[in-house]
């Protein structure tokens, strides 16, 4: 993976899982509007307000899982590029 510039240090770390919490949120409501909307128009409420949710939660989840190993991954590279602490 290329290295971007300002993605270093703690900011940069701040940045980066910030962003995956404000996905995750955004997938949330965006779902959740979705089953508040299907249940006004289909009149089965709240079937698909829940499904909404449950559907944004899941597809949230599987969001971050699928992005957080490739950063936990890089970091370690990382730390296996630094030399050994001295003696």
């Amino acid at each position: 993976m290329t290295k971007q510039p300002g993605r270093e240090g703690p900011l940069g770390d701040l940045a980066r899982y910030s962003g995956l919490g404000l996905q995750f949120g955004a997938t949330v409501v965006v779902f959740t509007f979705l089953g508040y909307w299907a249940d006004e128009r289909l009149g089965s409420s709240p079937g698909c307000l829940l499904a909404g949710v449950a559907l944004g939660f899941g597809l949230g989840l599987y969001s971050m899982t699928k992005k957080l190993p490739r950063t936990s991954r890089s970091e370690s590279s990382r730390a296996k590029d630094r030399p050994p602490p001295p003696a």
